[in-house]
């Protein structure tokens, strides 16, 4: 897609999948930075004023980045949804193994790194006092066989797993994929925006923000036709999102209205929106469109599910040897840690895209053209 052209109404829009790589990369920081310098993350009584209550924080606000991918995820579910009834099933499954399939390799890959570096993560949480490692096993290490079974099921049952714990994100993105799918399968042409605004209330009211989102990111795909280039607007548009979503939250509260407005921002309910005007915003941008659209950006977003899928196994294991050996370490050496756990990340990132995310999208394709000619035939 040119840069300089309109969002189509049709076709790939790549600099979505720049969007997708970056917030992967903002969930890489946020994780390290959560698991060995713990303190603004998990204070849940923030006062004064830091780089966490800015638009900065999209940097390294993984809960803000996943409320992104929950929106990318409906804009795409809505641009591969199911041609008729029939074919609801069929893609429904086939979503089912495109997330599965993966999950389960990066639990078993997830096992290898605990199993190896058992107690490297209790001796980082004993220094730093994060209490991010709590959704991390700590010795005795459980066996492969229940790597493989909350990789490939248990997530998708219980919605978590210690072995790799962002993997609790599945069972989200495969009830949002039921629900635009089926939404799709069922609701014809003008019907489907109206459904998708209305599911953005109803979800929204009953606290189910994770589904408010899916269906912003379908009603994004849309309206996409319409949005056209509006750089000023977009900008406005952009910021707001940052502003509603990115900034951190866990600030205390005041007494005064202002105060508590203030309090939530970055909670669910205006995180998941600040993330669909995060999405309009680059849409409707030129500039931010290239940006996204660049060669780096664009590789990035090719590894997103892969860097998603490696980087806290990393974390948890060598990473956190390296922490508890050479603590307490400066601030340097912090800094260096990170970068090396980030070129780690992209190194396992890009075996783990050859090894299992191409042949898995690979075997999918097949099976969903061939199914679908089955489906199409008298």
């Amino acid at each position: 897609m040119p840069a300089s052209q309109p969002v189509p109404a049709s076709s790939r829009v790549t600099c979505l999948d720049g969007l997708r790589g970056f917030a992967a990369c903002t969930v890489v920081a946020f994780h390290f930075f959560y698991a060995f310098t713990p303190g603004p993350f998990a204070d849940r009584a923030r006062t004064g004023f830091s780089l966490f209550d800015t638009p900065l924080a999209v940097l390294w606000n993984g809960n803000f980045a996943v409320a992104v991918f929950f929106v990318l995820s409906g804009f795409v579910l809505a641009a591969s949804s199911p041609k008729n009834l029939r074919e609801a099933p069929l893609m429904i499954g086939l979503r089912y193994f495109r997330l599965g399939l993966p999950a389960l390799a990066s639990s078993i890959l997830a096992w290898a790194w605990l199993t190896g570096f058992p107690e490297a993560a209790s001796e980082a949480q004993a220094i730093s006092g994060s209490r991010w490692f709590r959704w991390t096993y700590q010795p005795p290490i459980p066996p492969l066989s229940q790597a493989i079974w909350e990789g490939g099921v248990g997530v998708f049952v219980n919605g978590t797993t210690r072995f790799n714990n962002p993997l609790w994100t599945m069972q989200a993105e495969f009830f949002g994929s039921v629900l635009i799918y089926g939404s799709y399968a069922l609701l014809k042409g003008r019907a489907r925006p109206y459904a998708m605004a209305a599911g953005i209330l109803a979800f929204g009211a009953v606290g189910l923000f994770y589904l408010a989102a899916f269906c912003g990111g379908a009603l994004i795909y849309e309206l996409r036709h319409r949005l056209g280039e509006r750089p000023v607007l977009g900008a406005l548009v952009g910021l707001a999102g940052l502003v509603l979503g990115a900034s951190f939250a866990g600030r205390a509260a005041g007494p005064d209205l202002a105060s508590q407005l203030i309090a939530r921002l970055g909670t669910d309910g205006p995180r998941q929106a600040g993330a669909v005007l995060l999405v309009l915003a680059i849409l409707m941008t030129p500039a931010l469109r290239r940006l996204f659209e660049s060669p780096p950006l664009q590789k990035l977003g090719e590894l997103s599910f892969p860097i998603y899928l490696v980087h806290v196994p990393l974390i948890v294991a060598p990473a956190s040897a390296v922490f508890a050996a050479l603590s307490p370490m400066s601030p340097l050496a912090l800094a260096l840690l990170f970068v090396a756990t980030s070129a780690a990340t992209l190194a396992l990132g890009c075996v783990f895209l050859v090894a299992v995310e191409r042949p898995v999208l690979a075997t999918l394709k097949q099976i969903r053209t061939r199914a679908r000619a089955r489906l199409a035939a008298p």
